[in-house]
């Protein structure tokens, strides 16, 4: 910058000669470069030459020295400082204060210039009472304005608010145009708002981020501009655009960063006082306040909306999503299919590789199925290993199934989870229509389709039809009973004696759970211990049962095995050995009385956790019953492998075609192949006197069965002890068991 005559020059000095405010010019030497003559007038002078001797130090109080520094940086950080100092009337040497806004405007060689703009208090306040009164209007209007705002702010969009803000901001202010600007990821700036839009068509205007709006934001402080002829720190190619000489923008706070920047404009030079910086202040204040709020209100329609953990559609968002797809189906001829897929066996993930593993296995099933839908449709995680397709637009049942299989077909190839590759496998339920459902009516039949694919095995899909869903609407409402009933203990336990053939003597009782007084009626082990395995409650119903179990015993007298019936998904648990021993020592129980009857499918899947569960059982004393012996084609094979049975069960289809000689022979071959291993041969499901002695003539050491004793309530098992002891079991209990 130059401050030698010229014509530019005396232009300036005209301008600022003719204001009311006083105008300085120093240099970082504290010359005077500039005072106009209000200013002169303020300081007790008339003309420059008062000023030869002195420099900017001479015409401050003391107390304004341990300003200076504060002065400086906050010029040199945001080209601008504004406040309250005390100046001295050069003559008297009395201190008065005024009102200064300090600005950067450059270098004139190795010299840092700025300028200062000036008001004397006590000259305001000893004005004529017309101008405080003009200024308690100010003020009055400054207020309403922002208590407006305010209104506006605590439920209005930010749209809304911002519209509002540059409004005010022309009332109050008096400026030509007042508009909001936000950054943009190209490094340029947008238009928000703008108070008087037929000024600026921000269609067609390129803001530039070294623009007056653009430093603001970037440096995040208050920039002022007496004259855009004078400014140097930012480009002012806008500014001369639409004709402004003077400006000042404010940067709306953000949470990182500045979250944009309000500017106002006039036509002519000047300078903008203190008042007007603080009010404009808190106008980006209500803007950036309503700003959070928005975005807090965004997060938590997202947070209600969303699974946390996946980032997908929650079940509230997907129901909106089906009622939405259906409303189209109807208007139009495509159909909407809603699919439920069910991760198979995903709980062994958990168990095997830890809950973080796991998260990560949902994480990548999420990402799998996101990849394989189109953006229109709708993929939402349903709760625990259940995902839900929201599928539009599709021509027939035929693309569903499509989809399905290629969903499938893609959750067969292992997840890199980590270091380690986890496989996992599906089924996958599909309801398919055109809007004559309602949402809830989707996913229920989607529901119904993915229990019938469970059924058929991992990997499986099925439609909903139906004439095929009033059985899986069956399975799910016992699925749901049975929860509840686990939840209430409304189930309880039944005990078969299981007699030893040479003595007669009660050595034993299969304890049986029993589900009575449902809503659903009596409902056989048959039925529900199937659901539960396929509903994921098996392993709270086997620890109930076990528990159970060993609480009923406490009430017999006389040592009496306890055998409990263990399902194979609860040995492929890797925390099954350790859930049995904490239940004993809960209840007291020896593990030395305790049996637990398996069946050959425990060794289809997971062996090694299958072998280290019994084994660690099998050490701390508690037997092991290999049920429904000679059915499967590999029992031999797993006795030699695993040497920790200690009782076969004969199935009871062999029992049941006694007597007859090739009956007989197979029994007699199953009896001697376990004397072989060692083993007691137990035989089940005895009806018949005929059948009782067959079994007796063939070897058999244990038998149980209507004929000995029907399975009764804990209550009644003493009573069944003491008359088998005595030698009188048939009297005790009005049943054969004295044929033993």
């Amino acid at each position: 910058m130059d401050f030698d005559r010229s014509a530019t020059h005396a232009a300036l000095i005209a301008v600022a000669d003719s204001s009311a405010a006083g105008v300085v010019i120093v240099d970082s030497s504290s010359r005077f470069r500039y005072l106009n003559a209000a200013g002169l007038a303020m300081i007790g002078l008339e003309t420059m030459d008062g000023l030869t001797s002195l420099n900017g130090r001479s015409v401050i109080a003391d107390s304004v020295l341990l300003q200076l520094e504060d002065i400086r940086v906050a010029v040199e950080t945001h080209g601008v400082w504004s406040g309250t100092m005390d100046v001295v009337d050069v003559p008297t040497g009395s201190p008065f204060p005024v009102e200064m806004t300090v600005y950067a405007l450059g270098h004139t060689g190795s010299q840092a210039v700025v300028a200062g703009v000036f008001h004397d208090v006590h000259g305001r306040a000893r004005r004529a009472e017309g101008g405080s009164a003009d200024g308690d209007r100010s003020r009055e209007l400054e207020q309403q304005a922002i208590a407006g705002l305010n209104r506006i702010a605590l439920t209005g969009r930010v749209d809304e608010v911002t519209a509002a803000a540059v409004s005010a901001a022309i009332d109050v202010v008096g400026a030509e145009n007042a508009m909001i600007y936000r950054p943009t990821p190209d490094d340029r700036l947008k238009f928000v708002a703008a108070a008087l839009p037929t000024l600026v068509d921000a269609s067609a205007v390129q803001v530039p981020a070294d623009s007056l709006a653009g430093y603001a934001i970037e440096h995040r402080g208050v920039v002022v501009c007496p004259d855009s002829e004078l400014e140097t720190r930012f480009d002012t190619d806008l500014l001369k655009r639409f004709g402004f000489r003077s400006a000042i923008a404010v940067p709306i706070p953000g949470t990182d960063s500045a979250w944009g920047s309000l500017a106002v404009y006039q036509s002519e030079p000047g300078a903008y006082s203190v008042r007007t910086v603080m009010f404009l202040t808190t106008v980006t204040e209500v803007i950036s306040a309503t700003v959070r709020r928005a975005e807090l209100e965004r997060q938590l329609r997202y947070q209600s909306l969303h699974d946390p953990l996946t980032q997908l559609a929650n079940r509230t968002l997907a129901y909106q999503r089906i009622d939405a797809a259906l409303a189209r189906s109807r208007a139009g001829s495509r159909m909407t299919a809603v699919m439920l897929i069910n991760l198979h066996d995903f709980r062994l993930v958990n168990d095997s590789f830890g809950f973080a593993a796991g998260d990560q296995v949902l994480a990548a099933v999420a990402e799998l199925l996101t990849e394989s839908v189109t953006m229109h449709d709708t993929v939402a995680r349903f709760g625990g290993d259940e995902f839900l397709l929201v599928c539009t637009d599709l021509g027939n049942t035929f693309d569903a199934i499509a989809l399905a299989q290629a969903i499938l077909a893609r959750l067969r190839r292992p997840l890199d989870i980590g270091a380690r590759a986890v496989e996992i496998s599906g089924c996958i339920g599909i309801a398919a229509g055109y809007g004559e459902d309602t949402a809830a009516d989707m996913v229920r039949h989607a529901d119904i389709a993915a229990s019938g694919a469970k059924e058929e095995g991992p990997g499986s899909y099925q439609v909903f039809d139906e004439e095929t869903g009033a059985p899986a609407l069956r399975r799910l409402a016992i699925a749901d009973a049975l929860r509840t009933a686990l939840e209430t203990d409304a189930l309880s336990m039944a005990y078969q004696p299981v007699y030893e053939l040479a003595t007669g003597r009660f050595v034993a009782v299969e304890a049986l759970a029993r589900w009575n007084g449902s809503s659903l009626g009596v409902v056989g082990p048959d039925e529900f211990v199937p659901i539960a395995e396929r509903s994921g409650l098996i392993v709270p119903l086997g620890e109930w049962a076990l528990r159970r179990a060993c609480l009923d015993s406490a009430q017999w007298s006389g040592v009496v095995e306890l055998r409990v019936n263990v399902s194979p998904l609860q040995l492929r648990h890797p925390d099954f050995a350790a859930s049995v021993t904490a239940i004993l020592d809960e209840t007291f129980f020896p593990a030395q009385q305790l049996g637990i009857e398996i069946t050959e499918s425990i060794w289809v899947e997971d062996t090694e956790t299958v072998k280290r569960n019994l084994t660690v059982l099998h050490e701390m004393g508690v037997s092991v019953l290999l049920d429904d012996f000679g059915v499967g084609h590999s029992s031999l094979s797993y006795i030699t492998r695993f040497p920790i049975v200690d009782y076969v069960k004969i199935d009871k289809s062999f029992v049941s075609d006694l007597p007859g000689p090739q009956p007989e022979s197979v029994v007699s071959a199953i009896v001697t192949l376990a004397r072989a291993f060692d083993l007691t041969v137990v035989a089940e499901g005895v009806e018949t006197v005929a059948q009782l002695d067959c079994l007796r003539r063939s070897g058999c050491d244990m038998a149980q069965g209507f004929l000995l004793a029907e399975p009764m309530p804990a209550a009644s098992v003493q009573a069944a002890i003491d008359a088998a002891t005595t030698g009188s079991a048939r009297a005790a209990d009005d049943s054969p068991a004295g044929t033993v």
